[in-house]
């Protein structure tokens, strides 16, 4: 099984890493989304484990994607600080036997 993450931000150049890093785990998924509205449309579209709210992503954002989310889909706001501290947040916030 796979672990399916939606990763939401607005700086294109970090969200490639993001991305890179995400995808890098073997059994996991990571889909960006670069916009509020692509990561509203993919959220509704899809099913995802957990949505990383990153960079750009206001309070305002982060409480229309709690709102859209189910609520087997965890939310999880990264502030950055590099891959260890990446995979320790989504290991964290998804108790799943696929991490």
């Amino acid at each position: 099984m796979t672990l399916r993450i939606l990763a939401v931000g607005y700086n294109p150049a970090i969200m490639k890493v993001v991305e890179r890093l995400l995808n890098s785990h073997e059994g996991w998924q990571g889909v960006v989304a670069l916009t509020r509205e692509e990561g509203l449309k993919k959220l509704n579209g899809d099913l995802y484990d957990a949505v990383l709210l990153c960079v750009g992503v206001t309070e305002t954002d982060e409480v229309e994607f709690r709102k859209a989310a189910t609520n087997q889909t965890k939310v999880i706001r990264h502030y950055g600080g590099g891959s260890g501290l990446l995979e320790n947040e989504i290991r964290s916030a998804v108790s799943d036997t696929r991490l």
